[in-house]
């Protein structure tokens, strides 16, 4: 399951490289061995992690269940989505 959330998007916002609280309730609603990856340019959940060289993963659903449990609020999501798009902006993706 590569699910991309540039669909239905224009031109302009298809790129989509920043974390978002959507990304990640995706990923909560995905199977357990999910993970939100960015790849070529756009985060994207993934039901498996990437190969090599294949995408940077930024969070697996274990781990982000770890976090903040199987049901979090809309506020925990924009606060966790917040921290990981910082995260990768400081590795410079």
């Amino acid at each position: 399951m590569d699910t991309d959330n540039s669909a239905g998007k224009s031109a302009e916002h298809r790129v989509h490289t920043q974390v978002d609280p959507a990304d990640l309730r995706r990923l909560l609603e995905a199977g357990p061995d999910s993970c939100l990856v960015l790849s070529e340019g756009r985060m994207q959940v993934q039901d498996r992690s990437p190969g090599d060289g294949a995408g940077l993963v930024v969070v697996t659903r274990a781990g982000l269940v770890a976090q903040l449990g199987e049901s979090p609020a809309d506020n925990d999501l924009v606060t966790q989505a917040a921290l990981l798009d910082s995260e990768v902006r400081s590795l410079g993706a």
